[in-house]
């Protein structure tokens, strides 16, 4: 007799599920999330404006800095543009963007996750947020 595992999550019917999970995944990782959710329909949290800032390669910060003024582009994404610009106007030979990413972006983007107020944010409030850590933050010298 044999057992059936008790793991289902890949059958087709699931299959779905699993396929917007890793997809997901992907996009955060990637700095890619407030797009993903956007190019589903579905509503983009107000922290998520900040997946690009905290994860995105140098490249696409620029690509995004570069689109600021486009036709068509939605208040926030022209706001994130603004900020993705200012980062990288920030970063150099004392504070890599990795740096900043890491000590600064992701745990404030984690930090605006967990808290339910942010979603009544507006752009100025997120905006300002955002500012306010880049400018607390010290790099760390090295001798």
């Amino acid at each position: 007799m044999t057992t059936r595992p008790t793991c289902d999550v890949w059958r087709p019917e699931h299959n779905a599920g699993a396929v917007e999970l890793v997809a997901d995944c992907e996009a955060f990782l990637l700095g890619r999330y407030a797009e993903e959710l956007s190019a589903r329909g579905a509503p983009v949290p107000v922290w998520a404006w900040t997946n690009l800032l905290a994860h995105g390669s140098e490249e696409d910060l620029a690509a995004s800095a570069a689109s600021l003024g486009s036709a068509g582009a939605s208040p926030w994404r022209a706001a994130r543009a603004r900020l993705a610009g200012e980062l990288l106007s920030a970063t150099g030979p004392d504070c890599a963007l990795t740096e900043l990413q890491g000590a600064v972006l992701a745990p404030l983007e984690l930090s605006l996750a967990a808290r339910e107020a942010v979603e009544r944010w507006d752009r100025r409030t997120w905006l300002s947020t955002v500012r306010a850590a880049l400018r607390a933050y010290r790099p760390s010298r090295r001798s």
